[in-house]
């Protein structure tokens, strides 16, 4: 919840730079319709990051702490930092104790058996959490290169599909051009606009553009496969006489 809202303000005091300093939105009579909204959205967007924020911060650096420990094989570095991640995991829910009490029985730091229905027990997060670190997304399975198991690439390809298909969505339904009153109510036909040649655009909705369909769905394409891929990863196969 707080992770959503401190977003959301964020994005809200961005579009008001955006809308303020960019788009001219004080001077701009066309945009004069969202002024009142935009100034309202600053306000509230940047009073709930003054009080929301670093208190999201303090359980994105436990969050942090917990995700390293979890990860870690380590049995002194494990030790040593127990401490924290038993009081970050008590503060972040039952579920993420229960996993860390599995990791240390698994690697002898505790005695006794762990919840294996409660450490195995899937939240929210999970989601987020797995396709931020993967490093087997389901590119990285369909193109058998290093390179496609950098988290940081993966992250990249599924961030730019999402922010791609948003705005070709808003493109087709509802306009990203100017029209002749200079309004933004028009489509961007994306075949012209790629071939480099005047870009034409239509009243929105419009989407009978199958440019405009092809990208969307290479767009989605993308942040599909940067998830990560299902099962276990196949070991390669390695040849007698190479293994001689």
């Amino acid at each position: 919840m707080l992770g959503t809202i401190t977003f959301l303000s964020t994005a809200v005091v961005l579009w008001a730079i955006i809308y303020f300093f960019f788009l001219g939105g004080a001077q701009d009579p066309d945009l004069e319709h969202l002024r009142n909204w935009t100034w309202a959205g600053l306000f509230v967007g940047f009073t709930v990051l003054v009080f929301v924020a670093p208190e999201f911060l303090d359980y994105q650096a436990k969050w942090s702490l917990l995700m390293e420990v979890l990860r870690s094989t380590s049995r002194p570095e494990l030790g040593r930092q127990r401490k924290d991640a038993e009081e970050a995991a008590a503060l972040l829910g039952s579920v993420w104790s229960a996993r860390l009490k599995a990791h240390y029985v698994k690697h002898g730091l505790a005695k006794g058996k762990a919840s294996s229905s409660q450490s195995n027990e899937s939240v929210p997060e999970d989601i987020l959490i797995n396709w931020w670190r993967t490093e087997d997304s389901r590119l990285s399975r369909m193109i058998d290169a290093e390179v496609f198991r950098e988290p940081w690439l993966n992250r990249s390809l599924g961030s730019v599909g999402l922010i791609v298909a948003i705005l070709q969505f808003c493109n087709m339904s509802f306009g990203l051009a100017r029209n002749a009153a200079l309004e933004r109510t028009n489509t961007i036909i994306i075949w012209d606009w790629l071939n480099g040649s005047r870009i034409d655009s239509v009243p929105a909705p419009y989407f009978d553009d199958i440019s405009g369909w092809i990208l969307l769905m290479i767009s989605l394409f993308l942040l599909w496969v940067s998830f990560p891929a299902s099962g276990e990863r196949p070991e390669p196969t390695i040849a007698e006489d190479e293994e001689e």
